[in-house]
């Protein structure tokens, strides 16, 4: 069974966010390769840049996805056995499956939303999410 399989059976829901990992203050994260087109795109530097949401929507963002695996029998550790054992790392537009993949013990997982600095100084082009996104109805979709 391929990744893309597994994760269609375990139907997390379609989101318009990004997930990370904080790990002793500094974000654990991949800038995947597939971006550059992204940054090229909408003139951006590298380096990605995060806005959390809100506690609450943090939360149950969270608890959502999580809820979602377990509805599978699955949790962190187990999903990492079983991609281990699949021979499956991190892949591209499945962030949280990729926090779990990379989760150690004390680390903190984020929600909110991802870009890049816009080379010509006018802000972030959020490539998940946006500056003013509040509640997890402006995240599902």
């Amino acid at each position: 069974m391929s990744r893309a399989t597994a994760t269609k059976m375990i139907q997390f829901p379609t989101i318009d966010g990004h997930f990370w990992l904080e790990r002793n203050g500094k974000v654990v994260d991949i800038e995947f390769k597939d971006y550059d087109y992204i940054k090229k795109y909408h003139n951006c530097d590298d380096g990605m840049v995060y806005k959390q949401a809100d506690t609450n929507t943090q939360l149950i963002m969270i608890r959502i996805f999580e809820k979602c695996m377990k509805s599978m029998g699955e949790d962190k550790a187990s999903y990492r056995i079983l991609c281990k054992n699949m021979g499956i790392g991190a892949m591209f537009r499945c962030c949280f499956q990729n926090c779990m993949l990379a989760f150690q013990e004390g680390d903190l997982i984020r929600f909110g939303s991802m870009g890049w600095n816009k080379r010509n100084g006018s802000g972030v082009w959020w490539e998940f999410g946006g500056e003013d996104w509040k509640g997890v109805k402006a995240f599902l979709k």
